[in-house]
């Protein structure tokens, strides 16, 4: 974990979504995991429902949000998502377009409303779901031709991220282990600096801020391809308070 000091009491920017205090999480049981795993979270890995909802439920209590969770698309579908402030996805191995409760356009319209969503991907063996989160941004209008490397890095790093996400705490490092990463960002800002140790710069973590979709001027996302964060020896807390606090400022 990686403490920083406390800023929180001059956050929130005035944008739609600012005096909203709910979170929504979800994700969907349908997967297509290494190996094309349609019940992934299944197995031994990190399931989203009882392994990274109550964490990410913890911070957001700690700043003041209730935060609940939904199970599955069609139950997503159904529900108001204007109430939230912004929606966590992490499903990090469940692709949008091949599931029969595609949420491409429920999402769509949240965000073009001001919403704010945090996709959550995962290393190259998880191309499925990494390659539609790319697809998801263009579509919002944050870019074309947003990619994913195909490459497996298999190693951990620390990088600093960038002074202007430190809104909730003062904590600069966060480390990934076997992340994804982003070769094409299109309209995006890379969080940290770039991961692999030589050839091409990618980031494993991407805000588009307000004003940088097209299509959802208004509305913001951030992306990380990595789920070691949220759960395991090398969670972040202070990494996800702050994604939370950028989430709702910027």
């Amino acid at each position: 974990m990686n403490p920083g000091a406390n800023r929180l009491g001059f956050w929130f920017k005035q944008i739609n979504r600012a005096y909203k205090n709910r979170i929504l999480c979800f994700y969907d049981p349908l997967t297509n995991g290494p190996g094309g795993d349609t019940n992934y979270y299944a197995g031994p890995d990190r399931n989203p429902d009882t392994d990274l909802y109550p964490v990410i439920q913890a911070r957001g209590n700690a700043l003041g949000f209730t935060v609940d969770i939904i199970s599955d698309y069609a139950t997503l579908l159904a529900t108001d998502l204007n109430v939230y402030s912004q929606l966590w996805d992490l499903g990090y191995a469940s692709p949008y377009t091949t599931n029969p409760n595609n949420p491409t356009t429920k999402l769509l319209g949240y965000i073009q409303s001001g919403g704010a969503l945090f996709i959550l991907g995962e290393n190259s063996a998880f191309q499925p779901r990494d390659n539609e989160i790319g697809l998801f941004v263009e579509t919002l209008g944050g870019g074309a031709d947003i990619t994913e490397s195909p490459i497996d890095y298999n190693y951990q790093r620390t990088l600093t991220l960038d002074s202007q996400f430190r809104l909730a705490n003062s904590a600069s490092a966060v480390t990934f282990a076997r992340p994804g990463t982003f070769v094409n960002i299109g309209t995006g800002t890379p969080m940290t600096g770039p991961f692999p140790l030589s050839g091409d710069i990618e980031y494993p973590a991407v805000i588009w801020k307000v004003g940088s979709l097209s299509v959802c001027p208004i509305g913001s996302v951030v992306s990380v391809l990595d789920v070691n964060f949220i759960s395991g020896i090398y969670q972040n807390f202070s990494f996800i308070d702050n994604i939370i606090v950028s989430l709702n400022s910027l």
